[in-house]
């Protein structure tokens, strides 16, 4: 197991489920191969559509739609950073599966986290802070649930946390 202290019991785990699929985890932070990285999309996506399905929900491209004028309307780059997407809730959510993809979408990206050679601890920990800040003054709510962050909000510093752990690795 690669430990040098932190890394979550979750991504120990995950470590060594790579170990023995003959995955590699590097010793600090890098950049993955071409392979590796293709992979990590795959598994990522794989996982997330299985999820989307088990909430009932189908996903389609905008283009099946576009006769629709106010399907449209709905969709923009403000609704959502994935231009042409469009949710629709169609089928019927299964609560089992639900709660095993979002298990399997976390072990997904926290494998990528360690075939990239980081630790998943600490900046797991600034994110979570961060998007606590997202409630400070300014803050608001799309039409669809989401928080919106405040102006001048400020993301959290990842890449000081990936330069400290390149010189501990």
């Amino acid at each position: 197991m690669w430990d040098r202290g932190e890394s979550t019991e979750h991504q120990h785990r995950v470590d060594e489920f790579m170990r023995l699929a003959k995955q590699e985890r590097p010793s600090k932070p890098t950049m993955p191969s071409k392979e590796v990285r293709v992979l990590r999309a795959k598994l990522i996506l794989e996982e997330a559509l299985e999820t989307i399905e088990a909430l009932g929900v189908k996903v389609t491209s905008l283009a099946e739609h576009l006769p629709d004028r106010d399907v449209y309307a709905e969709v923009s780059v403000d609704w959502m950073k994935t231009p042409g997407i469009y949710f629709e809730a169609s089928g019927e959510p299964d609560l089992t599966e639900i709660v095993d993809g979002c298990c399997d979408v976390i072990v997904v990206t926290t494998g990528t986290l360690s075939a990239c050679g980081v630790d998943d601890a600490v900046p797991q920990m600034l994110v979570d802070e961060n998007n606590l800040a997202k409630f400070g003054p300014g803050h608001s709510y799309r039409a669809d649930g989401k928080l919106v962050k405040p102006p001048n909000h400020k993301a959290p510093d990842l890449k000081a946390e990936l330069e400290r752990q390149s010189k501990i690795g």
